[in-house]
């Protein structure tokens, strides 16, 4: 450009080999200390969302018992392994029910056996059994027409991916509510 008949040079130049490598150097460090974080991250949001599908079917089979005025059942999921739905899991031997595959509710028809049959699937949920364990005092839950859950009492879901855990929660009232994540697992 001229200004006043002089002309100017644009001093500007590009980086030096030296300094895009130590730019280099700092964002590889910086992605370094980040990975071990967003991993930990995604675990939580793993185990988060394996809660909230658990709640949501706890709450979606309440809401069914009181809007159909008959009781819906909640029960341990049993799928093939090209995850076609073959109805609820066999009672495990021990106080602990291992709902592995999911979580099915469903409205017994029939009303007399408390049990599935084909086509009374109400909502089925897949659990990532590799990733999160999913453990119960019991592999089936009813919630009655006044909303009340069996059994008696309340109970209370353990979730854990890796060290963390998460307690999804049964009041007696068959009201459920999500824990928080953390890691002291008993």
């Amino acid at each position: 450009m001229r200004y006043g008949g002089h002309m100017r040079v644009n001093s500007q130049q590009g980086m030096t080999l030296a300094e895009l490598m130590a730019a280099m150097s700092v964002a590889a460090i910086l992605c370094a200390l980040a990975v071990p974080t967003l991993g930990g991250a995604m675990e939580r949001q793993r185990l988060r969302s394996h809660g909230l599908l658990l709640l949501g079917s706890a709450n979606h089979a309440r809401s069914e018992a009181l809007r159909r005025n008959q009781p819906v059942y909640l029960c341990a999921a049993n799928l093939k392994k090209n995850l076609e739905l073959q109805g609820c899991q066999a009672p495990q031997a021990g106080a602990s029910q291992q709902w592995r595959e999911g979580g099915l509710s469903y409205a017994d028809l029939g009303a007399d056996n408390a049990a599935y049959d084909g086509g009374e699937r109400l909502r089925l949920v897949m659990f990532d059994r590799e990733r999160v364990s999913v453990a119960a005092p019991a592999g089936q839950l009813a919630w009655l027409p006044d909303g009340q859950m069996r059994p008696d009492g309340g109970l209370v879901f353990r979730l854990r991916s890796g060290h963390l855990c998460l307690d999804v929660t049964i009041a007696a009232d068959g009201r459920a509510s999500l824990g928080s994540v953390g890691d002291a697992c008993a």
